[in-house]
This record gives C-alpha cells, structure tokens and sequence, in this order.
C-alpha cells in the first residue's frame, strides 16, 4: 500500500485547490481518477496476492523464455504520434508550444511517481534481475503517451486515439511475455501514466502562464528544464520559448 500512498499524496499536494486568478479554476471530477487509481489499486492487489505469479507462469510459458525487444523503443511512439499527426491532416486540441508544456509536465510527473516508487516498494522483477519492478515505467511511457494522444486528437478523429491504445497495451503485454515485469506492474503502471497526463492537463492553466506573452516582455526568454529519467536511460529535457 506504500506506493498507493505516494501517488495520492503527491495527488493531493501538486493539484490546485483554489484558482489563483479569476481565469482560472478548474477542479478535477472523481470521474478522472477513478480508472488510474482503480488500474494502480489492482495492480497493488495483483502484487500482495497470487495473482502475479499466477498470470506470470502463463506469460512465460507462452513467450518459452524468448525476449522481443521492440518494446524498449515502441513505448515513446504514442508520445511521438501526438506531435507527428498534425502534420498528416488530424486537428489537435493544442498548438505545439502548448502541447510541448502539457508533455513536459505529464513526463516529469510520470518520472517522479515511477521512480519514486520503484525505489521505495523495490519489487523484484520475474526475471530476478533488479528489485525495481513496481511500476512498469515502460508502460507508465506508453499509456502516459496514449493518453496524451488520445486527449489532443479524440474531437477530431477518434481513430488515433484507439491507436494510441492499442499500442499502449501492446507494450503492457510485452513487458509480460519478455518476463520483465508481474501483472501488478503493468497495471500500476498503465494508471500512472494516463493520470500523469490527466495532471499536466490540469495544470495546464498554471504552467502555460510561464510562457505568456506578458511574462515574456517581463523576463525575456523562458525555459524548463525537466528530468527524463528510468532504469535504462537518464537525460535532461529543455523547452525554451523566446
């Protein structure tokens, strides 16, 4: 349950209460959390219980020990499509300095959950590799991706979305058949990164003040700096607006 705990204390602390101006208040409806933290209930359930290893045999059976790696590079094209499919006719919800804020935020809260987590539950993975098992940042990527796509392009057409999902649950599944992660990570981690992105939509109206044209002619060029940060790879993002 710890890890339960750090994704609604960090729920609670990050998310405005009140609105700072009078453009801006927005609370987030139950509805809205209700199926990531359902998906990161299930998956902590799936983790004290028989269920993991029970889906696990079945998974490993099936795979016969074999590994497909495509999942390591497959996880960032949901995120990729929601910038590459303006450009093929979809209309998106936001312009592309917008939707660059809204993705830098949903990959930074994604980091810190995952990470947060993976390093205070330390599960140990099927493969018996790492003890950083729970969550599954390679799902968390996908579906934080897949939500993301599928809140810019849903309006206009609702087949990308799908799309987004249908990979997003591939990559779950792979994670699964690679014996790389329990069933209780993939969950956890698929509710952790549509509520990533949920979030950075809800404070979409705090961080877009930060890029303002009237911050701008007060304090010149802006910019933030984000970690982008897993168990394969560390880095740094930057965004600047002139």
């Amino acid at each position: 349950m710890k890890g339960l705990l750090i994704v609604f204390l960090f729920l609670f602390f990050i998310l405005p209460t009140k609105a700072q101006t009078d453009s801006i208040s927005y609370r987030p409806k139950l509805k809205e959390v209700l199926l990531p933290a359902s998906l990161v209930t299930v998956g902590l359930i799936s983790n004290a219980t028989y269920i993991n290893r029970y889906v696990q045999r079945h998974a490993y059976r099936y795979s016969g020990g074999e590994k497909l790696r495509f999942d390591d590079y497959f996880q960032y094209l949901p995120m990729t499509s929601v910038f590459l499919c303006s450009n093929l006719g979809v209309k998106p919800k936001h312009n592309i300095k917008e939707r660059l804020i809204i993705g830098a935020t949903a990959y930074a809260i994604m980091g810190a959950l995952v990470n947060g987590i993976k390093y205070t539950a330390k599960v140990r993975r099927p493969d018996n590799s790492t003890f950083n098992s729970f969550p599954s940042g390679h799902t968390a990527t996908a579906f934080m991706g897949m939500e993301f796509l599928w809140q810019e392009y849903k309006d206009d057409n609702i087949w990308v979305g799908i799309g987004g999902y249908a990979i997003a649950t591939t990559i779950g599944a792979m994670r699964l058949y690679n014996n790389r992660h329990w069933i209780g990570d993939v969950l956890g981690g698929a509710g952790i990164g549509i509520l990533s992105t949920r979030m950075a939509y809800w404070l979409f109206p705090y961080t877009s003040q930060w890029f303002s044209p009237k911050s701008a002619e007060n304090k010149g060029a802006q910019m933030v700096l984000y970690p982008i940060y897993s168990s394969e790879m560390a880095g740094l993002g930057l965004i600047v607006n002139y």
